[in-house]
């Protein structure tokens, strides 16, 4: 007895504790509800208190995170993001959505906008641009580290990829919301923006023609400096405050600069391309049948159209921002997507077809060359000869010049003179000799103020030898017959002598 005595207490011991155990659980568990309860009912006075200093005309801005986080507590996702929101757009403080209370809400549509919209986050798209964007850095990179190449023609070609990267650069940036925490990275690629059409011309011009460049073609990035010092430099001048507040679309200071980019753009790019356009198809017209010449054509004809591509999304994009004020997903990724295609395609061909980059330019000069016996230096040689003659000697006034003689004055065969001639002026042997000559009387009647010159005068100082060959070549370069010419000099003189 005492032995069952002794083993059955510490059971109705046990037995009694378990009871308390129990009591004190629910005693907490209601506690809690009170407490949740007491915590509701102070957060929707709270609330209420806020609204009212919303209505008083308190100061706003921290009145509304307090009320974004009071929704959030409460699990009011819409009005949770409606005053984050607003609280955003007045202090460019995105942290707010870091803060714990967001939690409750965290599964809603409403809070995955938010992170959507302001926070940095990376998708596959993102991570493609970048990699391509890298692939490209690298390809100017080796492009511009080959050796035997024409350097000329591959800084061109790799400055066109890279202004295609920066873009793709800027469009990671914004796609990622970096560019907030990096707000002066904003718009940095539009520098660029007139420059897609010029590079790529000159380029071609290169490939296709031999092209020697000019002092004066640094004219065609003359519109990049307007560009960048009337439209672009205000806003790159803003501090990080006001670039936030464009990228948010809050800012109404520069709400149409845009228009000043697109448009200019826009007319760059198809100027451009019918630029280059007429130089591809003339390059087709003239080509022969080797094989270089057809991996070339291939080329460039696979560059253009795949510029032209870019033309057409962007110009649809534009518009769209335009007439619509927005732009769909896949819109404003088509010319995102050409330019990356663009960027894939130059390096596969770097790595398919390196003799386009490394020997095919050279290649084709010094074909041509060799089928007319021609080197690269006696060429060279043979143009500055040329011009020596035409400019400084006047040839073209002796009119018994021919093909043959201005041959033996530069010592070298009619075959190679013809070419030269071709390659120097891109015109034939008749052709330019008649362009010095009717230059040449153009001055010599805008400076007879008194009208005392007749036209066969005229027409035999300059190397003619007949007043009919001379009208006829003067009405072919001015469109107008000698005698009209006068008259246009008398008119606008108004002269009395005339």
């Amino acid at each position: 007895m005492f032995l069952f005595s002794n083993i059955l207490s510490p059971i109705t011991c046990f037995g009694s504790n378990v009871q308390e155990a129990i009591n004190y659980v629910n005693q907490v568990d209601y506690k809690a509800k009170a407490l949740e309860n007491y915590k509701e009912e102070g957060l929707q006075d709270l609330l209420e208190f806020n609204k009212n200093a919303l209505k008083q005309n308190v100061d706003s801005v921290p009145v509304f995170k307090k009320l974004a986080i009071i929704n959030a507590e409460l699990k009011n996702p819409e009005q949770a993001f409606q005053y984050a929101n607003k609280y955003i757009n007045n202090t460019f403080d995105f942290s707010i959505l870091h803060n714990d209370s967001f939690d409750n809400i965290q599964d809603s549509n409403e809070f995955k906008q938010l992170i959507e919209k302001y926070l940095i986050k990376f998708d596959f798209f993102s991570f493609l641009y970048l990699y391509i964007a890298l692939i490209g850095f690298f390809l100017v990179i080796v492009l511009n580290l080959k050796k035997r190449v024409d350097k000329a023609a591959n800084i061109l070609i790799s400055s066109f990829v890279l202004v295609h990267v920066l873009f793709v650069i800027e469009y990671v940036l914004y796609l990622t919301n970096i560019q907030y925490q990096y707000p002066h990275t904003y718009l940095f690629s539009s520098s660029l923006a007139l420059m897609y059409g010029p590079l790529l011309f000159l380029y071609f011009k290169r490939v296709t023609q031999g092209y020697i460049f000019k002092k004066s073609d640094i004219l065609h990035f003359f519109p990049t400096a307007i560009l960048i010092a009337f439209v672009l430099w205000p806003i790159y001048s803003l501090n990080a405050t006001e670039k936030i507040k464009m990228m948010l679309g809050t800012s109404t200071s520069h709400k149409y600069f845009w228009l000043f980019v697109f448009i200019p753009k826009v007319l760059s790019l198809i100027i451009y391309g019918l630029l280059i356009g007429k130089l591809h198809y003339a390059k087709i017209k003239n080509s022969g049948k080797e094989n270089t010449e057809k991996a070339t054509i291939t080329w460039e004809k696979n560059i253009f159209r795949i510029h032209l591509v870019y033309v057409f999304s962007y110009l649809i994009y534009g518009l769209s921002i335009s007439l619509l004020g927005e732009s769909a997903s896949i819109i404003y990724n088509s010319h995102v997507a050409a330019m990356s295609v663009m960027i894939l395609y130059v390096a596969y061909m770097a790595y398919a077809q390196p003799k386009i980059f490394s020997e095919g330019f050279i290649l084709n000069k010094i074909s041509k060359y060799e089928k007319s016996g021609l080197t690269e230096s006696l060429s060279k040689e043979l143009s500055e000869n040329l011009f020596k003659l035409f400019i400084d000697d006047k040839i073209y006034k002796d009119n018994g010049i021919s093909l043959e003689s201005l041959s033996d004055k530069l010592g070298t065969t009619r075959h190679n003179t013809s070419q030269i001639i071709n390659e120097s002026f891109n015109m034939n042997f008749f052709e330019l000799i008649n362009k010095f000559r009717i230059d040449e009387a153009i001055n010599i009647l805008q400076s007879d103020l008194y009208g005392n010159l007749h036209i066969i005068d005229v027409a035999y100082e300059v190397g003619f030898n007949n007043k009919v060959t001379f009208n006829k070549a003067f009405k072919k370069q001015t469109s107008q017959t000698p005698s009209e010419f006068i008259a246009s000099i008398c008119n606008s003189s108004k002269s009395v002598n005339c």
